[in-house]
């Protein structure tokens, strides 16, 4: 019987697919992100066979490998009685790779043992969980010999039982000829690559832009080369500006590296090279020094808000100017929620001087030319949009719809950005009547049940109609669409939506009813009608939960849920001194975060680190998963200030070498399974910007309640005694 190794939270990471790595969707494996293991590895072996493996995962090398930091490290004995197979995974939400015409698969290996080239291992593709058939490694080495980084080039068309149309999630090595024997193999840079690629010689020098330090980093920026046969950027460390170690390599079409360095208080000595497609190396960029410098809280807070905002610079989408989904691949589709944060954030960045006001207001100008071009329905944005021809990109393209959460965000943001430049009307005063066009063409009250307006619905279709819909309230992120859809000038919700709409979450009261909407004469929004069809039944579930979680009194939210989702509803919504018919909002916050933080210190999620706190959980069918989201640490700035810049402190000495880049925190790490997300989160990136901000100045909170819509909405619903 098969002695299978079960690699613990393998998918950690599901359900964070507006995440992005950083890395092509051609390469399969660059460097593991903790040294150890591997988290997105798994092995079986059984009888006389044997994979060595470090808790069911390949073990990580970080002293021989190709390119740094690290490479896989796979020793294994081949028995005549037994079996063993690796598995290699591109991370959960990554789009893994579609295969093109010509292109191949390949790989470093280095043979570290007497290791004959026929004990090689075999190799599989592995497709939505399906496997083609193995081919021998041997016959795809160039000048084997051991001891030495060797070239493996295997053309996909030589793979039987390869789909071309289906994307490949991962490779197998697996046994070859069983020999008894122990062999050891170092593999890197497992990717796949044209054929032909670009072959222009790098005879001009890099070039180093910048080194400038911070506490334990040293943020790197070059220019971007033009010449197609440069594939990566690779940078070299020194402590004495002789001896020049590699350290990293990041992919072309990224301008900026975070260096974390063993020590502050030191001189460290930086220059970068070009790469290409065959790992030749141009001539090296001048050198630049930095030293870096223990920080004060508030230079701490300065770098990392800067970081987090990076994330959205870098994700502009050239065209429209909107937030792009995918990162540094041929694909120009953008997100209208993620374009809402982004905007939130750059008004930050302007304020802080780390985007010039210029700059700013020229992106926006961009946003709203594009979005005016945009389909709409009544009103309301398509969650996801072609950032080239304005198009709606849908799950089906037959099914359009216009998307109340998503429009909800990018408004909260736009109404913020307009608040913010009213001082520069002069230069803005064309992007001010646009938002303000944009703003009061929302129709709002067609998403509300026709009998009952004061409960909003999701989305609708010219095609489905209410099909695909479903009721929005309870306390969350719909709080802001409720606030947005009452503040409208000209389609805005009647007045008891706040309490009836708003204050009842609603699910079907027979799970098995499907919602068919599309003629329901109950909507405000259908097409021809053909019957009188009534409107489906909802079980109510009250916004308020009053209860008293670890000794704090709490009034609406739920730990058992992220805590992210307590801030949405406050990124730019002024929760200081507001209270409604339900709850005293800035009062019932801080009381939630600090219960949150209070049952992540009980139960150790953060181990045994009381400022290791934020965790999220997931119900796998055998056990609970927890990771630890630094976000939530963070955007509880703006509740538990001095709490957060201890946890900011600790997960920034702790794990930041692995856990902290140019773009902020990572979204996820496991604590217990040496496991860290290669991804970012909008959301995240947002909320440590916005919150971090709210916290220290109350920006974003103060332009958001100017605003003459907010205004009402406060007036008429806060502030009850």
């Amino acid at each position: 019987m098969i002695r299978t190794i079960t690699l613990l939270l393998l998918f950690f990471l599901k359900g964070i697919l507006s995440a992005t790595a950083d890395t092509y969707p051609e390469v399969l494996f660059e460097n593991s992100i903790l040294d150890g293991n591997y988290a997105y590895s798994r092995i079986d072996y059984n009888a006389g066979s044997w994979v060595e493996n470090v808790d069911g995962r390949l073990p990580v090398s970080d002293t021989v490998f190709f390119t740094p930091g690290n490479a896989l490290s796979l020793k294994y004995k081949s028995a005549t009685t037994g079996t063993w197979r690796v598995q290699i995974n591109y991370p959960p939400g990554s789009r893994c790779y579609q295969s093109k015409t010509g292109h191949i698969l390949t790989f470093k290996l280095f043979v570290a043992s007497d290791t004959d080239v026929a004990s090689l291992p075999r190799l599989m593709l592995v497709q939505n969980e399906q496997t083609s058939t193995g081919i021998n490694l041997a016959e795809y080495v160039d000048d084997f010999q051991p001891n030495m980084w060797l070239n493996v080039q295997v053309p996909l068309g030589d793979i039987h039982g390869f789909n071309p149309k289906v994307a490949i999630d991962g490779i197998q090595f697996l046994q070859g000829n069983a020999d008894n024997e122990t062999h050891w193999l170092y593999i890197d840079q497992i990717e796949f690559l044209p054929a032909r690629p670009p072959r222009v010689k790098l005879s001009s020098p890099a070039v180093l832009s910048t080194a400038v330090a911070y506490d334990r980093h040293v943020d790197l920026t070059w220019q971007l080369p033009l010449t197609p046969s440069i594939r990566y950027i690779k940078i070299y460390r020194s402590e004495d500006n002789e001896h020049f170690n590699p350290v990293a390599i990041r992919p072309i079409f990224v301008q900026k590296y975070t260096d974390f360095v063993p020590y502050s208080d030191r001189t460290y000595y930086y220059k970068v090279a070009w790469v290409d497609y065959g790992y030749l190396e141009s001539p090296f960029s001048g050198v630049l020094e930095a030293s870096p410098k223990t920080a004060s809280d508030d230079a701490m807070l300065d770098f990392i808000q800067a970081a987090h905002l990076n994330y959205f610079i870098e994700r502009t989408e050239i065209n429209s100017g909107m937030h792009a989904i995918h990162f540094g691949v041929d694909d120009a589709t953008v997100s209208v929620r993620e374009t809402g944060l982004s905007v939130l954030a750059y008004v930050v960045g302007v304020e802080r001087g780390l985007v010039s006001r210029t700059a700013a207001i020229g992106r926006f100008q961009r946003i709203v030319d594009f979005l005016s071009k945009v389909d709409r329905y009544h009103g309301m944005f398509p969650e996801k949009i072609d950032g080239r021809t304005g198009k709606g990109v849908f799950a089906t393209d037959t099914v359009p719809e216009g998307d109340v959460r998503s429009t909800a965000y990018l408004m909260q943001g736009l109404l913020v950005a307009q608040q913010y430049f009213q001082a520069d009307s002069g230069k803005t005063g064309t992007l001010l009547e646009k938002i303000d066009s944009l703003w009061n063409t929302v129709e709002w009250d067609q998403f509300a049940i026709q009998g009952q307006e004061n409960i909003l619905l999701d989305r609708w279709s010219p095609t489905v109609g209410f099909r695909d819909a479903s009721p929005m309230g309870g306390f969350g992120e719909d709080f802001i669409c409720y606030v947005l859809a009452l503040a409208s000038p000209q389609h805005a919700l009647p007045r008891d939506a706040y309490t009836l709409g708003l204050g009842f979450r609603r699910a079907l009261a027979d799970s098995a009813h499907v919602m068919e909407l599309a003629n329901n004469t109950s909507f405000a929004v259908k097409l021809e009608t053909t019957d009188d069809s009534a409107s489906p039944t909802y079980v109510e579930y009250p916004y308020v939960n009053d209860t008293t979680l670890y000794s704090l009194p709490v009034t609406v939210g739920s730990i058992d849920t992220s805590l992210l989702e307590a801030y949405k509803p406050f990124l730019a919504f002024d929760p200081r001194a507001k209270r409604d018919t339900f709850a005293n909002y800035f009062t019932n916050t801080i009381n939630l975060t600090g219960a949150y933080k209070r049952r992540d210190n009980e139960k150790g999620y953060g181990g045994f680190s009381r400022d290791i706190w934020g965790a999220e959980l997931q119900l796998d069918s055998t056990d609970t998963l927890c990771t630890i989201n630094p976000a939530i640490a963070c955007a509880s700035y703006a509740y538990l200030p001095q709490e957060a810049v201890r946890s900011m402190r600790a997960f920034y000495s702790r794990f930041g070498h692995a856990l902290f880049t140019e773009y902020g925190f990572r979204s996820r790490i496991g604590i217990d399974s040496n496991a860290v997300a290669d991804t970012y989160d909008a959301a995240n990136q947002a909320a440590v910007v916005v919150m971090i901000e709210n916290g220290r100045s109350g920006l974003i909170w103060e332009l958001f309640s100017q605003h003459p819509g907010i205004q009402k909405v406060v007036e008429n619903y806060f502030n009850i005694e």
